[in-house]
């Protein structure tokens, strides 16, 4: 049970992945479909956003169907949004930086799945840096510093490096019990938001951008 339970999150997290991916590189060589969606980039970003908060908040309420679709057509707006990534970084760099966070996931997920300690305190903690990340994000969108920008990415990658240990950490105690496979994909959108956060922050810090 335990075994099958961690399989099914890392697939669905893998699908999540390469449906996001796939989308942004694909959107990129289509010009016409291109300007499309980036005009619509607002949009698409803001209904990106709610299905974020819909699956967060009422996975307890949804069917395991309803859970499956609107992960995977957050991961498909990803995608869309993501096509601004490949359009103004290096294809080299972009995957420079997913080996990078590749290694990253590897380290801190092994630190949440051995350690034998409950890290569930550790997720209030995790909260409230996060809120904190979000006040200087939005504030230094004023500011346009672009010392606070790298020190926000900086933040930035070890906290989502800290809830990838956090998540881990209590997948590995839920893997115990028989559990609705809506709760895999759940959980595999954890770890999917804190991977796709930690590259962009990486591409933020080191990212070669297109001339």
């Amino acid at each position: 049970m335990k075994n099958k339970f961690i399989s099914k999150v890392f697939a669905w997290l893998c699908i999540g992945l390469l449906i996001t991916f796939g989308i942004g590189y694909a959107v990129t060589l289509n010009e016409e479909l291109t300007y499309l969606l980036l005009s619509n980039w607002g949009i698409i970003s803001i209904i990106e956003v709610i299905s974020c908060i819909v699956l967060t908040i009422f996975i307890n309420k949804m069917s395991n169907t309803t859970a499956k679709l609107l992960y995977l057509l957050h991961c498909a707006l990803t995608g869309v949004t993501f096509t601004a990534v490949f359009l103004a970084f290096e294809l080299t760099s972009i995957l420079w930086v997913i080996l990078a966070t590749a290694i990253i996931f590897g380290v801190f997920a092994a630190i949440g799945s051995k350690l034998k300690i409950d890290l569930s305190g550790f997720g209030t903690f995790l909260l409230i840096a996060l809120l904190g990340l979000l006040v200087l994000t939005l504030l230094n969108i004023f500011l346009l510093d672009s010392a606070l920008n790298m020190t926000i990415s900086f933040v930035s990658i070890f906290i989502f490096s800290g809830y990838i240990a956090y998540d881990m950490n209590r997948i590995i105690k839920l893997s115990r019990f028989e559990l609705d496979d809506k709760y895999a994909v759940f959980w595999a959108f954890q770890l999917y938001l804190d991977i796709i956060n930690i590259i962009l922050d990486l591409l933020n810090l080191t990212g070669n951008s297109r001339d």
